[in-house]
């Protein structure tokens, strides 16, 4: 159904858009492409983050850190980018280094977590590596076959450090209590194909039952089983925060997946799952459609109006379609 699907954009639900704007275009330093008074829409790379006041959508925020999803860039020196972003004023937990590589964990103004990653060579080998140097080609392409990556360059003393303008949104980790809940939703509800781990053969450094990597373009949505306890041995492995999900406020990160012919696929996924039923509303940007994720998480279906693509952000979704991004992936 959604197997050729890709995330055009990730919402991201704020409880106050002027704060959250001023942290990710100016501490962050992302492009806006627009921008109007209940959106800002930031160049995300292979996507378009759009931050979206919570309070306009029903959305309830968790009232402390927020680690249902994570929000991942790739970098290609993660301690020079670490360095220009403090320089700008961003606070960083400590840097980690284990299997996948190396990753620093930081904040938004309302608590969300947010990473910078770069691959080891083990985690290039896998077939995520293979997308993650797909998405760096691209970019090369982009510009003009240069890197286009500024952050593995020391600041210019008599300029502004260098922000995330240049880096690729490359993961949306969504956390979930149940894994097999989460792999039938995306496997077997959205037929979307796994790229890695769960129902896919091909072996990765993760864990195959609990970290599913989902071909979904550019930026590869995973979900993530959160496991009850950690123990010592598993901090010493990796660093990450605790992770503590709050029942019903775990909507604030939503992947938009791009869905030629929304209609007809909302009525083949009502006829399969009368219990999710996407309703497809039509707007002056085109056709989108809710559904509430069973594992607690929001996910969208977007079908872009012939008015939408000609605004800036058409302009970037037609981008984001366009690049070549095939590595091989699983059949199951």
């Amino acid at each position: 159904m959604l197997t050729e699907t890709r995330v055009l954009y990730v919402f991201i639900y704020v409880r106050d858009l002027a704060v959250s704007r001023a942290f990710y275009a100016d501490k962050l330093g992302l492009r806006v492409i627009e921008e109007d008074e209940g959106c800002v829409k930031l160049d995300g790379g292979n996507t378009i983050l759009a931050l979206n006041r919570a309070a306009d959508y029903g959305i309830v925020l968790p009232d402390i850190r927020d680690h249902s999803t994570d929000v991942v860039w790739l970098v290609d020196d993660v301690a020079q980018a670490r360095a220009n972003l403090e320089a700008r004023g961003v606070e960083f937990r400590p840097t980690d280094w284990y299997q996948p590589g190396g990753i620093v964990d930081f904040y938004d103004p309302d608590g969300r977590w947010l990473t910078l990653y770069q691959p080891s060579t083990e985690a290039l080998g896998w077939p995520s590596g293979e997308r993650i140097r797909a998405v760096v080609e691209a970019r090369r392409q982009r510009n003009g076959g240069g890197t286009g990556q500024r952050l593995s360059q020391p600041p210019d003393p008599q300029a502004e450090p260098p922000g995330l303008a240049d880096a690729e949104l490359i993961y949306l980790f969504t956390f979930v209590p149940d894994s097999r809940t989460a792999q039938s939703f995306y496997h077997d509800t959205l037929g979307v194909r796994a790229l890695e781990g769960g129902p896919c053969s091909r072996t990765s450094g993760g864990d195959e039952d609990g970290v599913v990597k989902w071909d979904t373009g550019g930026v590869m949505v995973a979900t993530h089983h959160v496991e009850p306890e950690r123990t010592l041995e598993d901090f010493d492995q990796h660093l990450c925060p605790p992770r503590e999900l709050q029942d019903g406020r775990m909507k604030g990160v939503a992947p938009v997946f791009y869905a030629p012919g929304l209609e007809k696929v909302a009525q083949e996924l009502a006829r399969g799952n009368p219990d999710l039923a996407p309703q497809v509303r039509s707007t002056p940007v085109g056709l989108i459609a809710r559904i509430d994720d069973p594992t607690g998480h929001l996910v969208f279906l977007y079908e872009p109006s012939a008015e939408a693509l000609a605004t800036a952000s058409g302009r970037k979704i037609q981008e984001i379609l366009s690049v070549p991004l095939d590595v091989p992936v699983c059949a199951a």
